[in-house]
């Protein structure tokens, strides 16, 4: 019984391709075909990508719980070093006094705006 049903699945299959092929233009047999072909020449890469992902999805077999405790890789330690402020100061100055030096500078920049008068009246 199974096996009439497939043999029957299969002819239903081959009579509407023959039927929709001779109803259909060359253009739009070409679109078809194209598509078809597309869609085949990509099952073997979407294979291979499938396979890479299983594969670097699964967990590396670690032997880090077999290595004697002097034998495992550990982390360098951690200095923090912090200062009071205390310390030399930079020959330029902090950051906040940067735009009061500024301003006891001999020259001045000017800005012109392109469009406005130059008359504030």
């Amino acid at each position: 019984m199974r096996g009439v049903l497939q043999l029957g699945i299969v002819v239903f299959a081959i009579a509407l391709g023959v039927v929709t092929g001779n109803r259909l233009s060359s253009e739009a047999m070409a679109v078809v075909v194209g598509v078809v072909c597309g869609v085949l020449a990509s099952i073997p890469m979407s294979v291979m990508i499938l396979v890479l992902t299983r594969r670097l999805s699964k967990p590396a077999r670690s032997d880090k719980s077999t290595l004697p405790a002097q034998h495992r890789p550990s982390y360098p330690p951690v200095v923090v070093v912090q200062s009071d402020g205390g310390g030399q100061r930079s020959q330029f100055g902090p950051a906040w006094d940067a735009p009061a030096a500024a301003e006891n500078q001999p020259w001045r920049r000017s800005f012109t705006v392109v469009g406005e008068e130059d008359d504030w009246s």
